[in-house]
């Protein structure tokens, strides 16, 4: 697949940051990779895009940063998945993808970490990274809002 037929099933703001550029790093198979994760996760999460998930954990990387809403504790968890998408998008995209945009994940990931607390009652092994899909076993330090009744854990 080349970047034209890309273009074709997507629109420059969708591929983002990745193909706005005509990037002499990325060749046919790094973009075809992006496509293919996107195709083969479209049955979970929809049809998304690499640069879209990024992003959406940036953004709520951010918001939980800021002081998480109490009134959205119960969002949590869905909102969560943009990065349960990266973990599994991660092995389908080429080396080169991967090494272009891993600077950005792990930055975003030590601020999540920063930003949270472990789930009360889950282990240190499941709540850190390298424990599976440890970003599933935290909880915002900040949560910002009046007295809710919050998810179990925390």
């Amino acid at each position: 697949m080349t970047l034209r037929d890309l273009r074709g099933l997507y629109d420059e703001r969708e591929l983002g940051m990745v193909t706005c550029v005509e990037s002499p790093v990325l060749g046919p198979e790094d973009y075809a990779s992006i496509h293919h994760a996107g195709q083969a996760l479209a049955g979970r999460y929809g049809v998304v895009t690499l640069n879209a998930m990024l992003e959406a954990w940036a953004f709520f990387v951010e918001d939980v940063e800021d002081g998480f809403d109490a009134d959205s504790a119960f969002e949590y968890r869905h909102d969560v998945q943009c990065r349960d998408w990266l973990a599994e998008a991660w092995p389908m995209l080429t080396e080169t993808v991967r090494s272009l945009r891993e600077a950005e994940l792990e930055e975003l990931d030590a601020r999540y970490l920063s930003a949270t607390v472990p789930l009360r009652g889950v282990g240190a092994d499941r709540a850190e990274p390298g424990g599976g899909r440890w970003w599933r076993h935290r909880r915002p330090r900040l949560v910002e809002g009046g007295e809710v009744w919050l998810p179990p854990g925390w």
